[in-house]
C-alpha cells in the first residue's frame, strides 16, 4: 500500500507503518459519527475525534508526519463501490474513542526515516500537566543513554496553530506494542520482562519520580526489532477489530533483544530530591493500594504505591502466579503487594531480591516452558499452538543464546 494514496486496498498486516495504530477499533459508537446518511463510508466513517486529526493532517505533513490514508483529504473507503468487506480493509479501522483515550492519540509515520510513531494531544491542565516535564526529564541526553531507563522517549513536541482551544501541544513518542503479543512462553522471556520492569521502576524512583498508574497498559514493548517490516498497531488494543498477523514477518525475543517502556505519566509526581519527598493525595490509577482504599482522602506514599501496583500487575494481569516455572519468584512478588506499605520493599530492594533469585537459576530452568497451573483452562488449539511456538523458542535459545540481560544479571548489594 502506497503511503501517497488516499484510499487503501485490502491489505495484509505487514504493510508499511502508515497503516499502524496503537489505539484503534473496528468502528466508534455510531452516535459519534456525524451525517452517516450522507457518508459513503458509513458506518465506518470518521468520528468527530478523527475529523479533528484529519483537519490537522496538512500541518502534520509540514512537520514531517503522515497519518494513515483514512485521514487524508477526500478519503473514500477502499471498499466503497466494490464487493470487499469493510472490516477486511485497513482504512476501515478508526481510533478508539472511549474512556481516557478519548481520541487523544493517533499513529503516524515519520516521513524522513519511515519510523512508526505515536502522536498524543497534550494540554497544560491538571489531568495532563505532570506528563510533559517527566518525559523531558527522562529524555535528556544523560537519561536517554542509561540502559536502566525504561521511560518512553519523547521524540518531539510542537503546537499546531489555530487549535490552542483543543490542545496545547502534540507529543511524539515511538509506536509501541502490547508486551503480551507475542505471549511469554519460555521462562527467560518472562524473566527479562520482570527484570526490565523492576530496574525501570528503580531508575525512576532513584530520580525521585513516582509513576502513579502502573498497570499492563502502561508497560509496552518496543517491537521494531521483532517486526522488521512493521505491524498493525490496531492489533494492540482493538480486540474487536484485529487484523490477522498470519504471514507477518516476526522474529522471536531470543533472536533479537527487545526493550520494555513505561508510558503515560499523567498521574506521576516528581520531587526535587529524596529529602523533599512527600506524601500525596490520590489522583487516578487502575490499581489502588490498600492504604488508599481505606481512605481515599488520606495522603499516601506514591513510591510504595508504585511497588504495590507493579507487583499486582505481574501477579494478576500477567498471571505469573499461575505460570509453572516461575514459582521461585512468588516470595519477591508477593512481598510487593503487602497490605502494610511499610512492609513492602523499595523498588531497589525488590530488584536486588529478584536479581539474587535470578542468579541462582540454571540455564535449564531459564529454558523451561511457561506452563499453566491446572486452575487455568486453555482450549486445546491454544495449547497446541503454544507448544509449537515453545519448541521454536527452545531451539532459538540454543541457536542464538539466552538474553544477555538475564545471563549477565549479577547481584547488586
Amino acid at each position: 500500500m502506497s503511503q501517497n494514496k488516499t484510499t487503501s486496498d485490502e491489505v495484509p498486516p505487514l504493510q508499511p507503518p502508515a497503516a499502524q495504530s496503537i489505539h484503534a477499533s473496528s468502528q466508534s459508537d455510531a452516535a459519534s459519527v456525524s451525517s452517516t446518511a450522507e457518508d459513503v463510508n458509513a458506518p465506518y466513517g470518521l468520528t468527530v475525534a478523527e475529523k479533528n486529526w484529519a483537519d490537522i493532517q496538512p500541518d502534520l505533513l509540514q512537520r514531517g508526519y503522515r497519518l494513515r490514508p483514512r485521514y487524508q483529504p477526500g478519503w473514500v473507503g477502499s471498499w466503497v463501490g466494490t464487493k470487499k468487506k469493510p472490516e477486511k480493509c485497513e482504512d476501515s479501522i478508526g481510533i478508539r474513542v472511549s474512556g481516557i483515550t478519548d481520541g487523544i492519540v493517533m499513529d503516524a509515520v515519520r516521513m524522513k526515516d519511515g519510523t512508526q510513531v505515536l502522536l498524543k494531544l497534550w494540554n497544560d491542565e491538571p489531568r495532563d500537566a505532570a506528563e510533559l516535564p517527566v518525559l523531558r526529564y527522562f529524555s535528556d541526553k544523560t537519561g536517554s543513554s542509561d540502559p536502566t531507563n525504561h521511560c518512553v522517549p519523547l521524540l518531539d513536541t510542537f503546537p499546531v496553530e489555530g487549535y490552542s482551544d483543543i490542545f496545547d501541544l502534540i507529543l511524539v513518542e515511538p509506536l509501541l506494542r502490547d508486551c503480551r503479543q507475542p505471549p511469554f512462553l519460555i521462562a527467560t522471556e518472562a524473566l527479562s520482562f520482570i527484570l526490565q520492569a523492576l530496574e525501570g521502576l528503580e531508575y525512576m524512583h532513584s530520580l525521585n519520580v513516582a509513576h502513579g498508574d502502573i498497570h499492563m497498559g502502561n508497560i509496552l514493548m518496543d517491537a521494531r526489532a521483532l517486526f522488521p517490516k512493521g505491524f498493525h498497531g490496531a492489533f494492540n488494543l482493538s480486540p474487536g477489530h484485529r487484523f490477522s498477523e498470519k504471514g507477518v514477518k516476526r522474529l522471536t525475543r531470543l533472536q533479537v533483544p527487545v526493550k520494555y517502556y513505561y508510558i503515560d505519566f499523567g498521574s506521576s509526581v516528581m520531587f526535587p530530591s529524596f529529602e523533599e519527598r512527600a506524601l500525596v493525595l490520590f489522583n487516578a490509577a487502575v490499581w489502588i493500594p490498600p492504604e488508599v482504599q481505606a481512605n481515599k482522602d488520606a495522603p499516601f506514599d506514591p513510591f510504595k504505591a508504585d511497588v504495590f501496583a507493579l507487583g499486582l500487575t505481574l501477579l494478576e494481569e500477567l498471571r505469573f502466579q499461575y505460570r509453572e516455572g516461575l514459582g521461585f519468584l512468588m516470595p519477591v512478588l508477593e512481598s510487593m503487594i503487602a497490605d502494610n506499605p511499610d512492609e513492602r520493599p523499595t523498588a531497589r530492594e525488590a530488584t536486588v531480591r529478584f536479581r539474587t533469585a535470578l542468579a541462582s537459576m540454571s540455564r535449564r530452568q531459564m529454558r523451561k516452558k511457561l506452563g499453566w497451573a491446572k486452575v487455568v483452562s486453555l482450549p486445546v488449539c491454544d495449547r497446541v499452538s503454544q507448544w509449537t511456538e515453545y519448541i521454536k523458542l527452545l531451539w532459538h535459545s540454543y541457536k542464538y543464546g539466552l538474553p544477555k540481560d538475564v545471563l549477565d544479571v549479577g547481584i547488586v548489594s
